[in-house]
């Protein structure tokens, strides 16, 4: 009984102390994005243009392997015989591919990846930046145009991120477009940026969704 007793109390403290503390999560998110203040980063992937109006997911997980396996020379010609030849890619039906149906493509040329969703904007912008400091572009699934909801969703491929030194929320994403086959920029904040068309793409799987392909380990140096 008195343990009982004791647990309750235990459970209680800590409910209030959680209730006084107003902002606890907010707080630590602004921790976070402190420590990015002054990251600049690029990645040097290639951009390539989609060979077809809605192979966009294709097009990005080509780009992703190439800078993986420079070696390997697979293109995103490749990867549509084989995505349509599976059924995971259907050139007219929406959605076209799918996240979970990106995953099954990946897995097919490499066992080396990660996958996941986040869901807040703090998450993904860790997700991020701790990607590509490890030298991973990541795969996302965005609206085709940021500042309209009703245009489509789109996979593109993220290459870098800034930070200002001076304001830690002023982000800027770098990402590869195969629409156009180039680098482009965008905000991270504000109804145009790149987080809220993260989240709101529409696809089925798509909020906050995300993939990146891991180059293989550098052999270890033997003495």
């Amino acid at each position: 009984m008195k343990r009982l007793l004791l647990a309750c109390l235990l459970v209680l403290s800590l409910s209030l102390w959680i209730w006084a503390t107003p902002g606890l999560g907010q707080a630590s998110g602004a921790a976070a994005l402190g420590s990015l203040q002054g990251l600049s980063i690029n990645l040097p992937v290639e951009p390539l243009k989609q060979l077809k109006i809605t192979s966009c997911g294709e097009a990005v997980i080509a780009m992703a392997h190439q800078y993986a396996y420079p070696q390997a020379g697979i293109g995103e010609r490749e990867i549509l015989t084989y995505a349509e030849m599976m059924g995971y890619y259907t050139e007219k039906k929406w959605p076209f591919t799918s996240p979970a149906n990106m995953v099954k493509i990946t897995k097919h040329y490499t066992r080396d990846f990660s996958s996941g969703t986040v869901s807040g904007s703090n998450q993904g912008l860790e997700l991020l930046a701790r990607e590509l400091q490890k030298g991973h572009p990541v795969m996302i699934d965005i609206l085709t145009r940021l500042d309209e909801p009703r245009s489509g969703a789109h996979f593109v491929l993220v290459t870098g991120i800034s930070v200002a030194a001076d304001n830690k929320y002023a982000i800027t994403i770098y990402y590869n477009e195969p629409l156009t086959g180039k680098n482009k920029s965008a905000p991270w904040y504000g109804d145009g940026g790149l987080w809220n068309a993260w989240r709101n793409n529409g696809d089925p799987g798509g909020s906050g969704w995300w993939l990146s392909i891991q180059p293989p380990a550098a052999p270890a140096n033997s003495s």
